[in-house]
């Protein structure tokens, strides 16, 4: 079992920020219509330093889940789909139900997700 390293942490968690930041530019006129945007919303330093908090935290759990079940590739990006489907899209999908959000937007959302812990898997299996 490895360690868990924090400049692995941070540096998957800027990955998975720079990735977020380019799939919601991608895919933003799509992303806002889904989401009931009327026009782009202002990028404004407070959240975005909250979404780097988040997945900061997010590559910190998944860290700790490879160095519990596993942290060669092949492990941690099975653990980085599992942790996807069983928190991250299963939630997505609770809370989309409940609001009558469109299906778009939970597969923008959904896959975006996919994308930000497949690449933080990946981060952590070489780097950590």
């Amino acid at each position: 079992m490895s360690a868990v390293s924090p400049i692995a942490i941070l540096l998957a968690a800027l990955v998975a920020f720079v990735f977020s930041f380019i799939w919601h530019r991608l895919f933003e006129k799509s992303w806002m219509t889904a989401a009931g945007y009327k026009g782009r919303p202002a990028l404004k330093a407070g959240p975005l330093v909250v979404v780097f908090v988040a997945f900061v935290v997010m590559a910190g759990m998944l860290s700790g889940l490879n160095a519990h079940i596993g942290d060669d590739l092949q492990s941690a990006l099975i653990n980085a789909v599992l942790a996807w489907a069983g928190f991250v899209l299963a939630a997505i999908v609770v809370d989309h139900s409940f609001e009558a959000r469109s299906r778009k937007l939970t597969l923008i959302n959904g896959i975006h997700w996919l994308g930000a812990f497949l690449l933080m898997g990946f981060v952590l299996a070489i780097v950590g």
